[in-house]
Parts: structure tokens; sequence; C-alpha cells
């Protein structure tokens, strides 16, 4: 049988990439009624309430997409303009977001090669923060430091070799070392 969707508006965030021109893509599926076009959404982020606009519908198929004007319930879309949601988060009548299933055990330094701006290198890394949620990028002001909350040795693999292939920067990372948390 078909789903049934709802009257009312609601969309739930699975993932923030990028374009090739470097524009923030928010990708959703709508959970009910229909989004369209310069449509003002808002949510919450660390608390903080906000309402931006859908600048554009986008229909994804591989590196090429068709732009639209709404998208109605039951669609895949990726819409530009958001600038505040992250994965998980709900829309509309979908409010509540997702709740972490793992956190980051293993906290590491991030070695820059001597020649690279820490400032720039900090923005660039909170760009793949929002699009892999596994990741934790905390910066150390009083040590000048760039710090990487990940699970493992092949996280941060994959992470190292996604640095150089976005950002043509090759890094290493320090020793790691456990994060306690207090229960």
């Amino acid at each position: 049988p078909a789903p049934v969707y709802p009257l009312e508006f609601g969309a739930r965030v699975y993932k923030i990439s990028r374009d090739s021109q470097g524009n923030r893509l928010t990708h959703l599926k709508v959970t009910g009624g229909s989004l369209k076009g310069k449509t003002p959404l808002r949510g919450t982020a660390a608390g903080e309430a906000w309402e931006e606009k859908v600048d554009q519908i986008r229909f994804y198929f591989g590196e090429s997409f068709e732009a639209a004007q709404e998208a109605d319930a039951g669609m895949v879309c990726a819409v530009t303009g958001l600038t505040r949601t992250r994965a998980g988060d709900g829309l509309g009548s979908e409010r509540k977001g997702w709740d972490p299933v793992l956190e980051p055990v293993l906290t590491y330094q991030i070695l820059l090669p001597p020649d690279c701006d820490v400032h720039g290198m900090l923005r660039k890394l909170r760009m793949l923060e929002e699009e892999l949620p596994e990741l934790h990028v905390v910066w150390k002001d009083a040590l000048g430091e760039i710090h990487v909350q990940v699970m493992g040795a092949v996280q941060l693999e994959i992470l190292k070799s996604l640095i150089e292939e976005r950002f043509q920067v090759t890094v290493e990372f320090g020793p790691g070392s456990i994060i306690y948390k207090e229960t």
C-alpha cells in the first residue's frame, strides 16, 4: 500500500554536503505536506531559534541535478539556503531531532604543515564536521591547537585522506587520548 502523509509540512534532514561551487546543501525527505522554494523554515541549533528561507530545491541524479519549484511528501531532495541545519534535524511537524547513538571516544591533535593557516583550516574542518556528524572538531584556544574527536584509527585515516583530497593539505595527528565522560 502507498504511504499516507499528513497535510502539514514536515521534513527530516539526513545529510549535509556541498556542491561543486561550494554551496551548502541540506538533503532531506519531505514527510508531510509540500515544500516550495523561498519558504521560510524554522528550527533550533544549540538551543537558539533560527529562521531561514529555502533558496532552491534540487533533485539529484548522480552529479547532475534538476531544480524544482516544489517537493511533495515522500520526495527526497536537496535544498540551498539553510545554514543552521544538521543531519537528524526535524523541520516543520518533524520537530524532534535524532539523538546520537555513538559518541567519539578518542581525541587527537591535528598537526598542520608549518605554512598552513590554523584558523583557515579550522573553518574548513567545521565544514567537514557539518557533513560528517560522527566527527567533532575542538579548538583549544589556550594552546592554539585543533583537536578532533573520533571513533578510532580507521576514521583518522579516512579524515586524513579527505582533508588532502578536499583542501590539498597533508596533515598528521598527535598521540591520541581517551575522552572521559562523567556519568
